[in-house]
């Protein structure tokens, strides 16, 4: 659970909505079996929005089947940047997601992870967006629809030793609706020097309408004891319209223990690509608990 206030700036409209309320308010159960000969299953179901007034509803559910084969995962779930998780460097900060970097979005995902290999790790998953004909709307439903479902093939490794994380991965992706292929890569990476992290990373979608939109995110985050500071910076760069938009983020947070926290975080961006763009800004306290 999550509440606090919040200030947002819209520059281009000249106005600024801002007010307290409930943040996060959501229920997660997770489940495991034994299976024996090494073999587990494990199951996660969420619902959120059970703020008062609020519209409740679903939130990522997944199955895993995990042995010595590796890990195969099966799951309806809310996807976003793939750059941020080293990139923010665990900088308590808005992740910029929807601001400059691309918005999260739910996909229907299957996934397997191979055994790691020394200090790597192979993966590979097919992503479809959730919108798209499934199995509860009937077996046949995908043949005889209109909709456009887009799928997205994705192999990647990352390397983990030490203070050292990072990863790369490369995405084929599919519209039916138009017939054409897009593709996209990324890289990132974090070291923990003790004192501070940092991370970077960079992602470059090629897109089958012609050109490209590149994503740039660096962080750094510095714990104190209970207290953690941090920053970010992030760019998009699209040739889609000549011109690019970048963000910044302060953050602090302070752990009044192991499950409850207060955070604090402004956060500053181009409201649009190229000239002329103004600057929107958001401020954000919260006092959150898990349990």
């Amino acid at each position: 659970m999550a509440y606090g206030y919040q200030s947002t700036k819209d520059a281009s409209a000249g106005t600024t909505a801002k007010g307290f309320g409930m943040d996060t308010a959501a229920l997660k159960a997770t489940v495991t079996e034994d299976l024996g000969g090494g073999m587990k299953v494990t199951g996660v179901v969420s619902v959120g929005g059970l703020a008062r007034g609020a519209t409740v509803g679903g939130e990522d559910s997944s199955l895993e089947l995990a042995g010595g084969f590796g890990a195969l995962k099966f799951g309806a779930l809310e996807i976003g940047s793939g750059i941020r998780g080293r990139a923010q460097a665990g900088a308590p900060v808005n992740n910029m997601e929807g601001e400059v970097l691309g918005a999260a979005a739910n996909y229907d995902f299957v996934g397997f992870t191979a055994p790691k290999m020394g200090d790597f790790t192979f993966s590979a998953s097919i992503t479809e967006n959730a919108g798209a004909p499934k199995l509860s709307d009937g077996m046949n439903a995908a043949a005889g629809s209109t909709a456009a479902q887009s799928v997205g093939y994705t192999v990647g490794v990352s390397y983990a030793a030490g203070p050292v994380s990072a990863g790369v991965d490369f995405t084929d992706g599919k519209n039916p609706a138009s017939g054409k292929l897009d593709s996209r890569y990324r890289v990132s990476g974090s070291y923990d020097l003790g004192v501070a992290k940092v991370g970077a990373g960079f992602e470059n979608q090629k897109l089958f309408g012609g050109g490209n939109n590149k994503y740039t995110m660096v962080g750094v985050s510095a714990p104190m004891g209970a207290v953690t500071v941090g920053a970010v910076w992030v760019k998009n760069d699209t040739t889609a319209t000549a011109g690019d938009k970048t963000g910044t983020s302060f953050g602090v947070s302070y752990a009044l223990s192991k499950r409850t926290s207060l955070s604090a975080n402004i956060a500053s961006w181009d409201d649009t690509e190229g000239a002329g763009a103004k600057t929107d800004k958001k401020t954000t306290i919260l006092l959150a608990h898990s349990f």
